[in-house]
């Protein structure tokens, strides 16, 4: 597989990417709390996936409902502002974030209602995600899907390729997972780090059917998800490929962005360019 060319830098976002970069913002400005940047990155992967779902099936929390976990658990701003938009979380909830007492910590916990599993130690999501796949097929639920979402950093943590080995060998076709492929983690650079080029080709080798896509084109990536549904026999890997703090001009690419929380100013200045 080729690398991809486009470039999701200059991809236009929605009114509902803008919608929820807002809430995002508000919330973690409100609370002090970071990782603006790694939230904004995720926003039309995480979007895609939950306008694809029976959400009713989730608020009831059905047997054979999906199954979403964002493994890159320190991204929940974004998991818990999506939620919001569908229904899964009241406002009164969602304003509390990383506020004291509140059950919406700074990672995803599942303790937070229609949340599947805690995230946000690296490397965790995509194993109980392959369990859960395990389970669903056991019970003969053959149209239920779990979608694990992932950090290209994540990809640093040996337990995502024990994980990857299984799913492929299991040929767990209701597995999809989706890599967050911002390029930047909290220390710099992936590829400076610990290189992970030719990604689509190292998760190809494990037996998926795997795709690269625009991680910002949203309506892109909810036609590829909707197009992979039962219709193969093998495991989905898509690499998306996004810009960290995606929609703020001096958020985008800037690793201070993984730490820094929006003071005042920057609020103001970033609510301008979402407006």
């Amino acid at each position: 597989m080729k690398e991809a060319t486009f470039n999701p830098k200059q991809t236009a976002l929605t009114s509902a990417g803008k919608k929820i970069r807002q809430t995002i913002l508000n919330i973690v400005h409100n609370s002090g709390a970071a990782h603006i940047g790694s939230a904004y990155s995720a926003v039309e992967i995480l979007n895609a996936i939950f306008s694809g779902m029976d959400v009713e099936k989730i608020r009831r929390q059905a047997p054979d409902r999906d199954r979403v976990l964002l493994s890159k658990g320190h991204a929940s701003a974004a998991l818990y502002a999506v939620m919001h938009e569908y229904g899964l979380m009241d406002e009164a909830l969602l304003n509390t974030f990383y506020k004291n007492d509140s059950l919406l910590s700074g990672h995803v916990s599942h303790w937070v209602p229609n949340v599947e599993h805690s995230t946000g130690a690296l490397g965790h999501g995509l194993p109980v995600g392959v369990g859960m796949a395990l389970g669903l097929k056991s019970k003969k639920f053959l149209t239920s899907r779990v979608f694990v979402v992932l950090g290209d950093g994540e990809t640093h943590e040996g337990s995502n390729w024990e994980a990857l080995m299984y799913a492929g060998h299991r040929q767990l076709n209701n597995l999809c997972v989706l890599v967050d492929n911002n390029k930047l983690g909290g220390v710099g650079f992936t590829d400076t780090i610990c290189s992970v080029q030719n990604l689509e080709n190292m998760i190809a080798s494990f037996g998926f059917e795997t795709f690269s896509v625009d991680g910002h084109d949203e309506e892109g990536l909810r036609t590829l998800l909707h197009k992979t549904s039962g219709r193969t026999s093998r495991p989905v890997a898509v690499v998306c490929h996004t810009i960290k703090g995606k929609g703020v001009s001096f958020m985008e690419d800037e690793e201070a962005w993984h730490y820094r929380s929006p003071n005042k100013d920057a609020r103001e200045k970033a609510l301008l360019e979402l407006a």
